[in-house]
Protein backbone atom coordinates (compact mmCIF):
# COMPACT_ATOMS: atom_id res chain seq x y z
CA UNK A 1 0.00 0.00 0.00
CA UNK A 2 1.62 3.63 -0.96
CA UNK A 3 1.23 6.20 1.79
CA UNK A 4 1.75 10.22 0.70
CA UNK A 5 3.12 11.75 3.44
CA UNK A 6 3.03 15.66 3.23
CA UNK A 7 4.76 17.23 6.08
CA UNK A 8 7.45 19.79 6.16
CA UNK A 9 9.35 18.75 9.05
CA UNK A 10 12.49 16.71 7.95
CA UNK A 11 12.74 14.82 11.34
CA UNK A 12 8.65 14.13 11.35
CA UNK A 13 8.99 13.01 7.79
CA UNK A 14 11.83 10.61 8.74
CA UNK A 15 10.08 8.78 11.73
CA UNK A 16 6.67 8.75 9.80
CA UNK A 17 9.05 7.14 6.83
CA UNK A 18 10.70 4.39 8.69
CA UNK A 19 7.60 3.83 11.37
CA UNK A 20 5.68 2.77 8.08
CA UNK A 21 8.38 1.04 5.92
CA UNK A 22 8.97 -1.49 8.75
CA UNK A 23 5.02 -2.39 8.68
CA UNK A 24 5.79 -3.22 4.99
CA UNK A 25 4.15 0.38 3.47
CA UNK A 26 5.46 2.03 0.87
CA UNK A 27 6.03 5.57 1.41
CA UNK A 28 7.00 9.10 -0.49
CA UNK A 29 7.52 12.41 1.67
CA UNK A 30 7.14 16.29 0.42
CA UNK A 31 7.23 19.43 2.28
CA UNK A 32 5.00 21.31 -0.05
CA UNK A 33 1.40 21.43 -1.36
CA UNK A 34 3.07 22.03 -5.04
CA UNK A 35 5.15 19.00 -4.58
CA UNK A 36 2.61 16.66 -3.21
CA UNK A 37 0.23 17.45 -6.20
CA UNK A 38 3.27 16.91 -8.37
CA UNK A 39 3.49 13.20 -7.30
CA UNK A 40 -0.36 12.53 -6.91
CA UNK A 41 -0.07 13.13 -10.62
CA UNK A 42 2.39 10.51 -11.25
CA UNK A 43 2.29 7.85 -8.08
CA UNK A 44 -0.42 5.89 -7.27
CA UNK A 45 -1.06 7.15 -3.66
CA UNK A 46 -3.45 5.15 -1.62
CA UNK A 47 -3.40 7.03 1.96
CA UNK A 48 -2.60 10.33 2.26
CA UNK A 49 -0.98 12.00 5.90
CA UNK A 50 -1.32 15.38 5.91
CA UNK A 51 0.48 18.00 7.95
CA UNK A 52 -2.46 21.46 7.59
CA UNK A 53 0.95 24.20 8.41
CA UNK A 54 2.54 24.04 5.35
CA UNK A 55 5.19 26.30 3.64
CA UNK A 56 3.51 27.52 0.50
CA UNK A 57 -0.61 26.82 1.06
CA UNK A 58 -2.86 25.91 3.55
CA UNK A 59 -3.48 21.98 4.01
CA UNK A 60 -6.98 23.06 4.26
CA UNK A 61 -6.84 24.58 0.43
CA UNK A 62 -5.23 21.19 -0.23
CA UNK A 63 -8.03 18.89 1.21
CA UNK A 64 -10.63 21.12 -0.81
CA UNK A 65 -7.97 20.21 -4.52
CA UNK A 66 -8.03 16.67 -2.72
CA UNK A 67 -11.97 16.74 -2.85
CA UNK A 68 -12.31 17.66 -6.43
CA UNK A 69 -9.50 15.49 -7.93
CA UNK A 70 -9.04 12.90 -5.76
CA UNK A 71 -11.89 12.55 -3.60
CA UNK A 72 -11.33 7.99 -3.84
CA UNK A 73 -7.83 8.59 -1.38
CA UNK A 74 -8.47 8.74 1.88
CA UNK A 75 -6.66 11.40 3.71
CA UNK A 76 -5.42 11.46 7.94
CA UNK A 77 -4.49 14.87 8.81
CA UNK A 78 -1.64 14.80 11.18
CA UNK A 79 -1.25 19.03 13.03
CA UNK A 80 -0.57 20.51 16.06
CA UNK A 81 -3.56 22.79 15.68
CA UNK A 82 -5.91 21.31 18.46
CA UNK A 83 -8.75 23.55 18.33
CA UNK A 84 -12.19 22.19 17.83
CA UNK A 85 -13.34 24.30 15.12
CA UNK A 86 -10.20 23.29 12.87
CA UNK A 87 -10.69 19.81 13.12
CA UNK A 88 -15.00 20.17 12.23
CA UNK A 89 -13.27 22.63 9.71
CA UNK A 90 -10.92 19.56 8.19
CA UNK A 91 -13.35 17.40 8.49
CA UNK A 92 -16.22 19.43 6.42
CA UNK A 93 -13.65 19.58 3.90
CA UNK A 94 -12.92 16.12 3.35
CA UNK A 95 -10.70 14.82 5.89
CA UNK A 96 -11.11 10.99 7.17
CA UNK A 97 -9.45 11.26 10.52
CA UNK A 98 -7.66 13.69 12.24
CA UNK A 99 -4.55 13.00 14.69
CA UNK A 100 -2.94 15.39 16.92
CA UNK A 101 0.67 16.31 17.32
CA UNK A 102 2.37 14.81 19.30
CA UNK A 103 1.20 11.36 18.79
CA UNK A 104 2.65 7.82 19.55
CA UNK A 105 3.05 5.75 15.82
CA UNK A 106 1.78 2.84 17.40
CA UNK A 107 -2.09 4.83 17.35
CA UNK A 108 -1.18 6.00 13.61
CA UNK A 109 -0.79 2.53 12.78
CA UNK A 110 -4.22 1.32 14.03
CA UNK A 111 -5.74 4.36 12.40
CA UNK A 112 -4.21 3.48 9.02
CA UNK A 113 -5.64 0.39 9.00
CA UNK A 114 -9.34 1.47 10.48
CA UNK A 115 -9.48 4.07 7.91
CA UNK A 116 -8.74 1.55 5.19
CA UNK A 117 -11.27 -0.84 6.50
CA UNK A 118 -14.02 1.49 6.35
CA UNK A 119 -12.77 2.88 2.93
CA UNK A 120 -13.56 -1.35 1.36
CA UNK A 121 -17.20 -1.53 3.51
CA UNK A 122 -18.37 1.85 1.28
CA UNK A 123 -19.10 -0.71 -2.01
CA UNK A 124 -18.56 1.08 -5.35
CA UNK A 125 -21.95 1.99 -7.86
CA UNK A 126 -22.24 -1.66 -9.68
CA UNK A 127 -23.14 0.81 -12.67
CA UNK A 128 -20.28 3.91 -13.05
CA UNK A 129 -21.46 6.44 -15.90
CA UNK A 130 -18.29 8.66 -16.57
CA UNK A 131 -17.98 10.44 -19.57
CA UNK A 132 -18.61 8.37 -22.55
CA UNK A 133 -18.56 5.51 -20.53
CA UNK A 134 -21.18 3.09 -19.30
CA UNK A 135 -19.83 -0.21 -17.30
CA UNK A 136 -21.85 -2.51 -15.71
CA UNK A 137 -19.72 -4.57 -12.82
CA UNK A 138 -22.48 -7.26 -12.47
CA UNK A 139 -23.71 -7.41 -16.02
CA UNK A 140 -19.72 -7.31 -16.82
CA UNK A 141 -20.60 -5.28 -20.08
CA UNK A 142 -19.01 -1.81 -21.17
CA UNK A 143 -19.58 0.57 -23.76
CA UNK A 144 -18.39 4.23 -24.92
CA UNK A 145 -21.33 5.82 -26.53
CA UNK A 146 -23.13 3.60 -28.37
CA UNK A 147 -20.04 0.93 -28.77
CA UNK A 148 -20.70 -1.87 -26.76
CA UNK A 149 -16.95 -3.34 -26.17
CA UNK A 150 -15.93 -7.45 -26.62
CA UNK A 151 -13.99 -7.36 -23.45
CA UNK A 152 -12.01 -10.59 -22.22
CA UNK A 153 -11.97 -11.27 -17.99
CA UNK A 154 -8.74 -9.01 -17.34
CA UNK A 155 -10.00 -6.70 -19.58
CA UNK A 156 -12.72 -5.39 -18.15
CA UNK A 157 -11.20 -6.16 -14.79
CA UNK A 158 -8.61 -3.18 -16.20
CA UNK A 159 -11.56 -1.14 -17.47
CA UNK A 160 -13.73 -1.39 -14.12
CA UNK A 161 -10.62 -0.70 -12.15
CA UNK A 162 -10.10 2.52 -14.18
CA UNK A 163 -13.49 3.67 -14.13
CA UNK A 164 -14.32 3.53 -10.22
CA UNK A 165 -10.80 5.69 -9.45
CA UNK A 166 -11.21 7.64 -12.50
CA UNK A 167 -8.10 10.43 -13.04
CA UNK A 168 -5.90 7.89 -10.31
CA UNK A 169 -2.72 7.29 -11.87
CA UNK A 170 -2.41 3.17 -11.49
CA UNK A 171 1.59 1.74 -11.67
CA UNK A 172 1.85 -0.82 -13.65
CA UNK A 173 2.62 -2.81 -10.03
CA UNK A 174 -0.47 -1.94 -9.04
CA UNK A 175 -2.27 -2.83 -11.81
CA UNK A 176 -0.92 -6.33 -11.52
CA UNK A 177 -1.90 -6.78 -7.92
CA UNK A 178 -5.43 -5.80 -7.95
CA UNK A 179 -6.60 -7.04 -11.50
CA UNK A 180 -4.33 -10.19 -11.32
CA UNK A 181 -3.81 -10.69 -7.81
CA UNK A 182 -1.45 -10.41 -5.30
CA UNK A 183 0.03 -14.05 -6.03
CA UNK A 184 0.70 -13.29 -10.21
CA UNK A 185 4.15 -13.66 -10.61
CA UNK A 186 3.82 -12.81 -14.46
CA UNK A 187 5.74 -9.57 -15.92
CA UNK A 188 4.26 -6.35 -15.98
CA UNK A 189 4.39 -6.55 -19.93
CA UNK A 190 0.86 -8.20 -19.38
CA UNK A 191 -0.95 -4.72 -18.32
CA UNK A 192 0.96 -3.19 -21.29
CA UNK A 193 -0.74 -5.90 -23.84
CA UNK A 194 -4.23 -5.64 -22.31
CA UNK A 195 -3.99 -1.68 -22.49
CA UNK A 196 -3.09 -2.48 -26.42
CA UNK A 197 -6.13 -4.60 -27.00
CA UNK A 198 -8.61 -2.75 -25.10
CA UNK A 199 -7.61 0.90 -27.11
CA UNK A 200 -7.61 -1.29 -30.46
CA UNK A 201 -11.52 -1.88 -29.18
CA UNK A 202 -11.99 1.23 -28.31
CA UNK A 203 -11.08 3.16 -31.32
CA UNK A 204 -11.84 6.23 -32.00
CA UNK A 205 -11.83 6.49 -28.02
CA UNK A 206 -8.47 5.13 -27.09
CA UNK A 207 -7.06 8.03 -25.90
CA UNK A 208 -9.46 7.55 -22.70
CA UNK A 209 -6.93 4.89 -21.28
CA UNK A 210 -3.68 8.14 -20.71
CA UNK A 211 -0.38 6.75 -20.77
CA UNK A 212 1.77 8.73 -17.63
CA UNK A 213 5.35 7.78 -19.00
CA UNK A 214 7.68 5.92 -16.62
CA UNK A 215 4.38 5.10 -14.23
CA UNK A 216 1.77 3.44 -15.61
CA UNK A 217 -2.07 4.48 -16.78
CA UNK A 218 -5.54 6.54 -15.73
CA UNK A 219 -8.41 7.15 -16.97
CA UNK A 220 -8.49 10.16 -18.92
CA UNK A 221 -12.05 11.52 -19.29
Amino acid sequence: MNILIIEDDPSIQMLLKLSLEVEGYQTKAVGTVTKAWDELATWSADLILLDLMLPDRSGFELLQMLQQQYKSVPVIVLTAKNEMNDKILGFQLGADDYLTKPFETRELSERIKAVMRRMKMVAPPEVIKIGPIEIDKNGRTCKIGEQWLKTTSKEFDFMWLLCAHPKKVFTREDLLDQVWGYDYYGHTRSVDMVVNRLREKMKPNEHLIATIHGTGYKLEV
